[in-house]
């Protein structure tokens, strides 16, 4: 492996402080997903203050009439919006780059955040397309990230670029919880949109300011680590955008259907674990959780913890060539779903012991965090040019499917306080976990897949990059 530190650049060193341009990339995505997170959040806490009588039959202090039924539909809105974004979301990224993608989604997102009280105010209608069009815009924003680093990301720093962006989504979880109980206590409901949408129109301005599509086109960054980034990658940008989008590879191939059967079980599991949790604790172990934030704050800080550290572990160990991409993506998934899924069955056989189920369902959000240094990753591996508009639809049809967790969960849990009829959906879950695995296992890959190399348009760029793939060992 090429050092960074060698001497592959002509002009000298500057002196002074310097902060690699790709690691500002890789913290500009965590702050924007810690304010995409905290806007998508912010509605659930909020929406106890706004209404009189809450799905959970606890008394409000808001003007809003609405029943189960409309809270359902306004806090479901989002997701809506959220999986059609994904679609669209890395393919935009790709024709009109990242940058304007993820900042223009996030301005519009915040906007329309702060117009939400105004919404609700004038029809309810009105508030659930606000939702629903803040969760489409931020549909494109995590896989125009992804599409960022097939351009800003050396391979063996894959692992730990993109999982710091993404635990900005578990930091805004740990932020939002209470913050918008300090809100709600000296403000009002109102201020929990405009103080949330606020910070992020406030940072959108920062992100406008340091962010590029590319080390190319970057004001910032030095010539030492341009130069660096493009011997570790290759000059994508030489050999232009692709003349097609290889759709029928994306659904057909044989790595893309594990990757889909992987990020879909995944996603089911982080749906139903947050929305079941509090029922479980109350109904079966009468548990009031309102006594301990910890039991809800405390396994998503130990997840970023698990997530930024694996991430290190796994790309260490690739870049000593201690395990190839593919087996550590394979190692990485499996542990997060196997045993996620299995702390879920063993919760529903340790009784009341109320210490015994905290802590499983902490292990198991705790355990997720592998999922990231995983086949969240897998999109950059096997096709970096595409990696946006692959993450997007494997997102969108994983949202699908986490969608099916509370309905399922409401479909076999009849009697909620059956330990039987919780145990019954716990092992579903598991075999869902299974079969990803297994499929993901079988079919997934680490290596650059042929059809993602395809549609370049200088012949000698093509070779170009397979030279400097072959000598910097990049894809194996």
């Amino acid at each position: 492996m090429t050092d960074e530190n060698a001497n592959i650049v002509i002009e000298t060193k500057k002196g002074g402080f310097y902060v690699r341009q790709r690691y500002v990339i890789a913290a500009l995505g965590f702050f924007g997903l810690f304010n995409v997170s905290c806007m998508r959040h912010n509605l659930s806490f909020a929406i106890v203050a706004m209404v009189n009588t809450t799905a959970h039959n606890h008394t409000g202090t808001g003007t809003f009439h609405w029943n189960s039924k409309d809270q359902g539909l306004l806090l479901g809105s989002y997701f809506y919006g959220y999986a059609a974004g994904n679609l669209i979301g890395g393919w935009m990224a790709s024709k009109y780059g990242f940058r304007n993608v993820y900042g223009i989604a996030i301005f519009l997102s915040a906007i329309f955040t702060v117009a939400t009280p105004l919404a609700a105010h004038t029809n309810f209608y009105l508030a659930v397309v606000c939702r629903a069009l803040v969760g489409l815009f931020h549909g494109g924003v995590y896989p125009s990230m992804n599409y960022a680093y097939s351009n800003w990301a050396p391979p063996f720093e894959v692992s730990i670029l993109s999982s710091v962006t993404v635990s900005g989504l578990t930091v805004g979880m740990l932020v939002i919880f209470p913050l918008v109980g300090m809100i709600l206590q000296f403000l009002n409901w109102e201020a929990v949109f405009y103080i949330t949408g606020g910070v992020a129109i406030f940072g959108d301005i920062f992100f406008f300011i340091f962010a590029s599509d590319s080390p190319s086109n970057n004001k910032w960054i030095s010539e030492r680590e341009r130069l660096y980034i493009k011997k570790c990658i290759g000059s994508r940008e030489a050999y232009g955008k692709p003349k097609s989008t290889p759709w029928k590879s994306i659904f057909t191939s044989k790595c893309m259907l594990g990757l889909f059967a992987c990020h879909s079980a995944d996603g089911f599991v982080q749906n139903l674990v947050p929305v079941i949790l509090p029922t479980y604790l109350s109904k079966v172990l009468y548990f009031d959780i309102t006594q301990s934030g910890l039991v809800m704050v405390l396994p998503f800080l130990m997840q970023g913890v698990v997530i930024i550290i694996g991430s290190q572990i796994t790309d260490f160990l690739r870049r000593k060539r201690l395990i190839t991409t593919t087996w550590i993506r394979k190692i990485n998934s499996s542990i997060s779903l196997l045993i996620s899924g299995l702390c879920l069955v063993i919760t529903g056989y340790v009784g009341g012991n109320h210490y015994a189920v905290i802590g499983l369902f902490t292990a198991n959000i705790i355990i997720v965090g592998l999922a990231y240094p995983g086949y969240v990753c897998t999109p950059l591996d096997i096709a970096p040019r595409y990696s946006g508009i692959i993450f997007g639809v494997s997102n969108s049809i994983a949202s699908l499917v986490s969608f099916l967790g509370p309905f399922l969960a409401g479909y076999i849990v009849t009697d909620q306080h059956s330990v039987t009829l919780w145990q019954n959906l716990f092992w579903l879950t598991f075999g869902l976990n299974i079969i990803g695995t297994i499929l993901y296992v079988t079919l997934a890959s680490g290596v650059e897949q042929t059809w993602a190399k395809e549609n370049i348009c200088n012949k000698d760029d093509k070779k170009a990059l397979e030279i400097e793939k072959e000598k910097f060992n990049t894809s194996y």
